[in-house]
């Protein structure tokens, strides 16, 4: 499995298709600032602008914008337009079934859907800390934003009888979008340093993907080397080159993510979890923990499961 596909499993993203409107110019809609729910927009058909306090970019169909870091923002045709709350606009689905939303007035048409995205963000470091605040992607031609697009169309009549599995289906659906416009934008996006890089790369890429993984396996540069292809120096030189660290620092935090995972899903011992994060003492493993999250795994495990 590569690198991208193990971050995305471990760390549980899930994606779910809030809202299915359709504007009318002029029209703008006001989407306020999460800590725990990340925004993409996906446009259908038309045009529209987005902006940030930082940035401003115009979306055009197929196109799909993704925020990692659940920054407030406006999305409209023109954005000086009065502003309707985002949440007024989100209905809950009647028997599995979403209605379509009318917004604007009577100008030029744009129909756009909205994502929430959630994960475990300390197993999703790696590569939110990579991506950029604003990730636009052009998902033109991709089978998954039709088969979307087919599903959200299946609006029933008064007479029939609810689409049985709609909801879950469009989760399903819309996890593949996002995963299809990630792997656009990383594909697009060739060389570079970091995360991204490493993806990009094809001998880094392949010990990323062992190392995330694999982790509590006692890897060394050597066994890691033989594994992708490379003499140890050559994969320990590259990996610094593209990473910008050394394997084992890269190796030693995901350990500790994947530990401090460990200790929200699991009663495990700290000391057994500890082991198969490399560290022969729970005491030496507490101080690392605590220098990579604020605290030391007792409390960790405590603070978080309540």
């Amino acid at each position: 499995m590569d690198a991208l596909s193990e971050v995305l499993r471990l760390a549980r993203f899930a994606a779910n298709v809030t809202l299915d409107a359709t504007a009318h110019e002029p029209w703008c809609v006001s989407v306020p600032s999460s800590e725990s729910t990340m925004r993409a927009h996906l446009v259908v058909e038309g045009e529209c602008e987005l902006r940030t306090n930082a940035e401003q970019v115009t979306l055009r169909a197929g196109d799909f914008v993704f925020l990692p870091r659940g920054d407030a923002h406006l999305v409209g045709s023109s954005l000086e337009a009065q502003a309707t709350s985002f949440a007024s606009l989100v209905k809950p689905a009647v028997a599995g079934e979403m209605m379509p939303v009318r917004i604007g007035r009577s100008g030029a048409r744009t129909r756009w859907i909205s994502f929430s995205l959630s994960c475990e963000r300390h197993l999703a470091q790696p590569l939110m800390e990579a991506l950029p605040r604003l990730v636009v992607a052009d998902l033109s031609g991709a089978p998954a934003l039709e088969w979307l697009t087919d599903s959200l169309g299946l609006v029933l009549s008064a007479s029939d009888a609810p689409f049985l599995g709609a909801a879950a289906t469009r989760a399903g659906l819309a996890e593949l979008v996002f995963v299809e416009a990630l792997a656009r934008y990383i594909q697009s996006t060739p060389g570079g340093r970091g995360w991204i890089g490493g993806l990009n790369d094809r001998y880094v890429g392949r010990a990323l993907a062992l190392v995330h993984g694999r982790p509590s396996e006692p890897w060394t540069v050597e066994k890691l080397g033989r594994q992708v292809g490379l003499s140890r120096s050559a994969l320990a030189e590259r990996f610094v080159i593209v990473m910008g660290e050394p394997i084992f620092a890269f190796l030693t935090r995901w350990r500790l993510r994947m530990a401090a995972e460990f200790l929200l899903t699991t009663a495990r011992p700290i000391t057994a979890i500890a082991r198969d994060a490399g560290y022969e003492s729970a005491g030496a493993f507490s101080v690392a923990f605590k220098r990579e999250f604020g605290k030391p795994p007792s409390v960790w495990r405590r603070k978080r499961r309540r």
